[in-house]
């Protein structure tokens, strides 16, 4: 498997060409993108089931998505968030949370909504993720 690079500041010039083309609209590709690498997480963490968020939260750390992250029950609580910008007027992590919601799926067999209350991006010191069971929503 091959990786590629990319800075923060290439994925925030990428983040405005896609809204400058479909304005908010691609904030569902990008979740969309996010659970798509969470998936792929969900089979390289699967091999460690006894500590599979654990595990999950240390390949998404790896990869260089966060500087830190804990899955803490209904919500996730990440420190360093790659795809936080400061000075947006909403939540940024779109990727994230669509990895977030491709692993807590699988870990709990449920279907899940996952919305992200707390952002760098927005003035907060941490970004969290808030995890809701699709049916209490």
């Amino acid at each position: 498997m091959r990786f590629i690079r990319i800075s923060q500041e290439e994925l925030a010039k990428i983040r405005s060409l896609y809204e400058s083309v479909m304005s908010h609209a691609c904030h569902g590709l990008f979740y969309r993108e996010g659970g798509t690498l969470g998936k792929e997480i969900v089979k390289m963490a699967s091999e460690d089931n006894d500590n599979f968020l654990e595990t999950a939260g240390r390949l998404i750390k790896g990869r260089g998505w966060v500087e830190d992250i804990s899955f803490m029950g209904d919500r996730v609580i990440i420190n360093g968030s790659f795809e936080a910008k400061v000075g947006l007027e909403e939540p940024s992590c779109h990727r994230l949370r669509g990895m977030v919601h491709a692993i807590l799926e699988h870990h709990t067999g449920k279907k899940l909504v996952c919305l992200e209350e707390k952002c760098i991006s927005i003035g907060d010191a941490l970004c969290e993720i808030v995890v809701r069971d699709m049916e209490g929503s």
